[in-house]
């Protein structure tokens, strides 16, 4: 699976976050990262960029929430990229993914009915499950993050995984495949560590395969419980 990145923030230089997550996906092969600044100041070529993103299975705009939206230069994006002839008539992006990932300096918390925002982020992305739906691609549940800089570092590195994973695992985000992606980081990472860390690393890595089988089985049992019922 290959997953663009694009990125919109118009003032990405003092942003905390866009250093943090362009890092982190600069490891992952899969991953591209793009932003659309840069795109802009290169003069967008809007065939070239169309075909720029036919390769891709999950398109993910990540973007600082603005008045409870994007930033203009997103918007802007959309709308001069996702024409109607692209997405609709040759459905250019039918079936590919379309993941958010938002950042606030808000609580999370406050984006709820009787809180302080009073909606949820579900109903103020609404537009963007809009526009999914209107062209055929495959919804995501979008990725929250919320006063990146009041958490600590353990809340960082556990953010960061969830990152990863979110712009990695294979849809549905189901805790096997969550499983089989941190496996395959396991793996990956083996390689390159000395002999001691190796094999603290190996007894985790069968841990989790144990587990994963137990899950496995446990669900076969209960298909064949719910069999017998009906």
């Amino acid at each position: 699976m290959k997953t663009l990145v694009l990125s919109a923030h118009p003032d990405a230089s003092s942003s905390m976050t866009i250093p943090f997550f362009e890092r982190a996906t600069s490891v992952v092969e899969s991953v591209t990262w793009r932003s659309i600044e840069s795109v802009y100041n290169e003069q967008l070529n809007v065939h070239r960029e169309q075909d720029f993103l036919k390769p891709f299975n999950r398109i993910v705009f990540q973007f600082p929430m603005y008045w409870y939206s994007c930033p203009a230069s997103l918007k802007q994006y959309i709308d001069d990229v996702f024409t109607r002839k692209f997405t609709i008539s040759c459905k250019s992006l039918k079936n590919k993914e379309l993941g958010l990932v938002v950042t606030t300096g808000n609580s999370a918390r406050n984006f709820q009915a009787g809180s302080l925002e009073k909606f949820t982020f579900s109903e103020l992305l609404r537009p963007f499950e809009a526009i999914a739906n209107k062209i055929g691609m495959i919804y995501l549940r979008p990725l929250i993050v919320d006063q990146f800089q009041y958490k600590s570092v353990k809340e960082k590195q556990r953010l960061l995984v969830e990152y990863l994973q979110y712009l990695d695992t294979a849809f549905p985000f189901s805790l096997r495949n969550r499983e089989v992606w941190l496996l395959k980081q396991f793996d990956l990472l083996e390689s390159s560590l000395d002999t001691d860390t190796s094999e603290i690393l190996r007894v985790i890595f069968n841990e989790i395969s144990r587990r994963q089988d137990q899950l496995d089985d446990l669900k076969i049992s209960i298909k064949e419980i719910r069999d017998q019922e009906e």
